[in-house]
This record gives C-alpha cells, structure tokens and sequence, in this order.
C-alpha cells in the first residue's frame, strides 16, 4: 500500500487533500502546528477508510520537527510514495515598505527554508526506493503580485525555483516534482466574510467560482501519482482563470443585464 505525507493537512485545502487520498486507499501521514490536531485528523481517516495514518507535529521554521516526522514516517510507513508540501505562512500585509525583520523570518523560514528541508527528507527517502512523487502546492502569486504580500510572493516564486531544480536533480533516481499555481481557494476565511463579499470576489474569475480544496486534491492526485508518470518539472494552474486576465474580469453586458 502507498504512503503519502500532507503537510498543513488539519483542515481547509490540506485536509481535502488528505482525504482524496484516504478515500483511494493510500496510507496517510498529516502534519499540522498542534500534534492534538494532527493526531485527530489521522484517526478520522483512518476510522473512516480503514487506513493506516498517523499524525505528525511539525513547524516548518522548526527543522528538528521536520526531520523528526520524516524519520518516523520512514519507520513507520517503511517509505514514502507521494510528498505534498501544502503548509504555508500566508504572509497576509507583509509588504515591501512594512515588513520588519521578524515579518521576513517568519515568513521565510516557514516557506522557503522548512519547505525545501521538508523536500529534502522526502527525496531522500524516495531515492533509496529509486521513486516517488513531490507535489508542491504554491500560488499564481508566483507570477504575478498584489499589493501587501510581497514576501508571500517571494517565497512563492523561489517554490517554483526549487521544484524546477528538484525534477533536473531527482529525475535519475525516479523522483519527479511538480507545481500547483492555485488561485483563490475556499477556505474557512471565506466562511465568516459577507455575502457581498463573496459575490464580488467571484465576479473577478473568469470561471465565476473559486476553487474548493476538492479541486486542488484532484490536481495533486494526479501530479502524485502516475497518471502523471512522465510529468515533471511542470506547473499546474488551477485558479478560476484569474491569470490569464491581462485587465481585470469583466463579464460581458449582456450577462450584467441578466
């Protein structure tokens, strides 16, 4: 049976992920901040589809965390077929005029530093089987930016590097890497903003709807696994439409009218 490892899978679009998953028969690993946390995701979905899953506490600007659950997951799930680096400091008003020292670290050290090491136990782990599948969940912000997330951006665009340089070095050892530019997801923060709110954010996707954490685990399943044996190196868009627009969405009038 295969092994996958989630991070930041406790809920919203990482828990979706881990589910997708659960549901196909894949033993499971989830990470969250709280081990508690975790830990109840993996004896939900180990209950539920009689799984074998585990959760892990990891902070991704704490390394010892991270090479702590990758060395459990080793022993315990005797390999890993299938990483998802979903974990991610959203770095929400951390601009380029009003990012301290302490915004940069945290941001950073979470996105760059602990993703890349956390890639790292993954590889190496995968190397010794001579295979296995890095999905790396990032951002259109990868592109393109908006004002006050200048740091997320960043950090974005280095995953982008990274998976990149991931597929040329890993390629002979039977690991491929790939990317997800994801859009606007529906999250929990979608939950407590206002009806309006939510019609004025969709009328700006060209697809008129953001996408679910459904969505994302969909195009994860398939970059990790090997309907995608050929696939590496690559990004996968997945977001509405939203960066293909050169001015910002505009539905035509005659929908207005309607």
């Amino acid at each position: 049976m295969k092994t996958v490892f989630i991070t930041g899978a406790t809920r919203n679009t990482g828990r979706a992920i881990a589910e997708k998953f659960a549901q196909l028969g894949f033993n499971v690993a989830v990470s969250g901040r709280e081990a508690a946390d975790a830990e109840a995701v993996a004896n939900e979905l180990s209950q539920k589809y009689g799984v074998k899953a585990k959760g892990y506490r990891v902070e991704l600007s704490d390394i010892k965390s991270v090479n702590a659950a990758f060395e459990d997951i080793k022993n315990t799930f005797n390999g890993l077929d299938i990483f998802v680096a979903n974990a991610a400091n959203l770095g929400v008003d951390f601009g380029v005029l009003n990012s301290a020292e302490d915004a940069f670290d945290s941001v950073i050290d979470a996105n760059i530093k602990g993703t890349f090491f956390c890639c790292q136990n993954a590889a190496k782990i995968m190397k010794a089987q001579g295979k296995g599948s890095i999905v790396v969940v990032g951002s259109v912000h990868c592109h393109q930016a908006i004002h006050g997330r200048a740091l997320y951006t960043m950090s974005k665009g280095a995953l982008l590097s990274l998976t990149k340089s991931m597929a040329v070095e890993l390629g002979a050892y039977g690991i491929r890497a790939n990317y997800i530019a994801a859009g606007a997801i529906h999250t929990d923060r979608w939950d407590v903003q206002t009806e309006e709110e939510t019609v004025r954010r969709r009328a700006q996707y060209p697809a008129g709807i953001e996408s679910f954490g459904e969505d994302i685990a969909e195009a994860v399943y398939y970059l990790g696994s090997d309907l995608s044996r050929t696939v590496t190196g690559t990004e996968l868009t997945v977001d509405s439409g939203i960066s293909v627009c050169l001015l910002p969405f505009k539905k035509p009038a005659d929908l207005d009218e309607k």
